[in-house]
């Protein structure tokens, strides 16, 4: 017998930006469970991207260290705690951020390993 089954919907991953962090909701956070550090910045269109990486990229690779933050993973949520990264995404994005979160979905690419923030910019 041959049977077609019914995929559930994709769910979409949400990243709110505050002035002191980027949280990332469950679905976002999941590719980056594993991640030792992470690297963020902005691509060409001015989304931001998150790379995550291993204890073995941290020791071999050839990193700015600068640019490697630390992500917090929990049950329902991640967390990249950093005021200055923070400064830098709102002037780089040109927004401006309070106590009121800035939410924007995300994508993960499997293939480039790395989760993209639409900020849509």
């Amino acid at each position: 017998m041959a049977i077609e089954w019914f995929s559930s919907d994709a769910k979409n991953g949400a990243a709110s930006f505050y002035s002191t962090n980027i949280t990332l909701n469950t679905i976002a956070s999941v590719p980056l469970e594993s991640a030792y550090r992470i690297q963020v910045g902005l691509d060409e269109n001015k989304n931001v991207v998150i790379q995550p990486l291993s204890k073995e990229q941290m020791r071999d690779g050839d990193l700015n260290g600068y640019a490697i933050y630390q992500i917090s993973i929990k049950k329902t949520y991640a967390r990249i705690s950093s005021t200055d990264l923070m400064r830098k995404v709102a002037k780089a994005l040109d927004i401006v951020l309070d106590e009121k979160p800035i939410k924007y979905g995300t994508t993960w690419d499997v293939k480039e390993n790395m989760l993209t923030i639409h900020t849509g910019i």
